[in-house]
């Protein structure tokens, strides 16, 4: 469900960009299934902020203005456990030259009509191993268009990650891809009261891949998703929005039974200040299974999006996001995960430096007979500490940013990893 705040349009473009380019934040490839369960682009974790822009309807002045920023960033990256690996960890070093196009046909806010775009193809090189060598490419486009009473919002996108998946380490290296498409409209029935409708779909696949063994064709099966969602919102104050959201969605995948799943919500955001903002949703959800003998199942569900502006040098935000997606590589397994993100950052004189926690918790459900595979297939949890830190060079026309990341992995399989990285970026 779409919420309400109020958001600047250079805001949207930022989020959209940021969600699909550093995938280290986002859609990693070591979190990428856990991530591909919530691609919804309207959902409070989506790359489109949880609001629609203010003031679209703004009189004089051109409908449709137009601005393009371009950069490139320069990175190394080292990892401990390329292919996080329990007993015979390999190391590596990567070298990635990462371009960035991003367009706006208003950059300077008030159009009745936005649209933006942004591209970002990315090339590594691995210095000892050329098999995980990889090309990427990242790439969004949203229009949102604003009437008296109607708002429409529409988004494209799509996310290439290579590396190694901690919820398909038997496929070894691999070039995962997700494509998130989605529309939403919301009507103003009362001047407290809006309704909105929308439909989004997700496709994930894992392409070929290199394992231990160094053989391409890894196991691991993508899935395919579309939902459709209602629901509607009271202004309680000009502060507090809130209302309930019923979804349907359709899953498919070759390694799982195929099932629909429906779910309610109640959906809420609230601008506590203008320091404080977060949107939120609590519900259940409910699953049935296409396989013989399967009954279905009853799941919590929930999200968070929280940010804090201490003072003008410290800033904190956070967020908690839900998934129910099919297993990869276990045969009639789905994977009931929640993930958690916390990050606080402080401005230096010059720079500013970052501390994040990131966990995942994902069990999974046996949905029908599971093979080889044992019965009860252990759960699994993801820590992961990082440590950031940017600052501008060269009369701010170079950024420089640095990050020591340290992850952790317990249950089903259990593997530590240590990544250091360091990059420069420029805009033209």
């Amino acid at each position: 469900m779409l919420l309400f705040l109020r958001f600047p349009t250079s805001k949207a473009a930022v989020s959209a960009a940021v969600f699909l380019i550093h995938g280290a934040s986002g859609l990693s490839a070591q979190n990428f299934t856990a991530r591909s369960a919530s691609l919804n682009p309207f959902g409070v974790n989506g790359p489109l902020p949880f609001g629609e822009m203010p003031d679209l309807g703004v009189s004089g002045g051109p409908a449709l203005k137009g601005g393009f920023t371009t950069g490139i960033g320069l990175f190394s990256v080292y990892d401990s456990n390329v292919l996080l690996s329990e007993d015979d960890p390999e190391s590596d070093v990567t070298l990635s030259a990462v371009p960035t196009l991003s367009y706006t046909t208003d950059p300077e806010g008030g159009a009745k009509m936005v649209i933006m775009a942004t591209y970002s193809p990315s090339a590594s090189a691995s210095l000892n191993n050329s098999d995980y060598n990889s090309f990427d490419q990242n790439g969004s486009i949203s229009m949102i268009v604003s009437g008296a009473r109607t708002t429409v919002t529409a988004y494209a996108g799509i996310s290439q990650d290579s590396g190694a998946d901690s919820l398909a380490a038997s496929q070894g290296f691999f070039t995962g891809t997700a494509i998130s498409l989605g529309i939403q409209g919301s009507y103003q029935v009362a001047p407290r009261t809006t309704m909105n409708a929308g439909v989004s779909s997700s496709i994930v696949d894992y392409g070929e891949s290199e394992g231990d063994t160094g053989s391409a064709g890894g196991s691991a099966v993508g899935l395919g998703s579309y939902t459709v969602n209602v629901g509607g919102s009271w202004a309680a104050t000009e502060r507090l929005n809130f209302g309930p959201s019923l979804s349907y969605s359709v899953n498919s995948s070759d390694t799982t039974a195929d099932f629909n799943t429906w779910g309610f919500s109640m959906v809420g955001s609230y601008k506590v200040s203008e320091k404080i903002q977060m949107a939120a949703s609590l519900g259940v959800q409910y699953s049935d299974y296409s396989e013989e003998g399967q009954s279905g199942g009853i799941s919590p569900t929930g999200s968070l999006n929280a940010t804090y502006q201490i003072n003008e040098l410290w800033s904190w935000g956070g967020s908690i996001q839900s998934g129910l997606t099919p297993s990869p590589t276990g045969v009639n397994y789905v994977i009931n995960g929640w993930s958690l993100s916390s990050s606080l950052n402080r401005q230096l004189l010059i720079g500013s430096i970052g501390l994040g926690l990131n966990m995942d918790f994902s069990n999974f459900d046996s949905v029908g007979p599971t093979g080889a595979f044992p019965e009860n297939q252990e759960a699994q949890q993801n820590l992961g500490l990082s440590l950031n830190y940017a600052r501008p060079l060269f009369n701010d026309r170079v950024g420089f940013t640095s990050s020591l990341l340290y992850n952790v992995n317990y249950g089903d399989a259990e593997w530590s990893q240590i990544q250091l990285s360091a990059g420069l970026n420029m805009s033209f």
